[in-house]
């Protein structure tokens, strides 16, 4: 295998790099990380927040 045999995979929805694939391999809306991260930083600190307050009550 050389280097003509592959192909880059960019993140569909941001468009960043992901990697390089086999040029016959078929990927179906492949994402980066950040973009395929269920739980953001964000939402688990706003949700331990939450959580924080009823126990309080």
């Amino acid at each position: 295998m050389n280097i003509y045999d592959t192909k880059q995979i960019k993140c569909y929805r941001c468009g960043k790099f992901i990697g390089e694939v086999d040029y016959d391999v078929e990927i179906i809306c492949p994402k980066c990380g950040s973009c395929s991260d269920p739980f953001p930083l964000d939402a688990i600190i706003i949700t331990n927040k939450i959580m924080k307050s009823r126990e309080t009550n």
